[in-house]
């Protein structure tokens, strides 16, 4: 698309095309361009709904691994939780694996 913007501009630098045929290919161009990356960002998005449903299936398989314990071990603790934080006050923050990220 680039390179097409720069061969307007040279087409109407050598006066092989008006002003008016020049903007009117250039928007063309970035109607072109836009449609294009609406496209991208909807891939994009579809991606990462993706990877949101492939975690969610990873959490549930994990999840109907455990569903018929009596003790819980040190394996599955180490397998559902990332890390544990205490703050000053003494409180917990439990970072569990399977969080999802927040999308930004």
């Amino acid at each position: 698309m680039k390179n097409r913007k720069r061969k307007f501009i040279n087409l109407l630098a050598d006066g092989i095309i008006t002003q008016d045929d020049y903007h009117e290919s250039i928007e063309a161009t970035n109607k072109e361009l836009n449609e294009l990356m609406k496209q991208h960002n909807e891939l994009l998005t579809l991606m990462e709904s993706e990877n949101t449903l492939e975690t969610l299936e990873k959490l549930k398989r994990e999840l109907l691994q455990f569903l018929n314990f009596d003790e819980l071990t040190e394996d599955m603790l180490h397998r559902l939780i990332d890390r544990i934080e205490v703050k000053a006050d003494g409180s917990p923050i439990i970072y569990y694996r399977f969080s999802i990220p927040k999308i930004e």
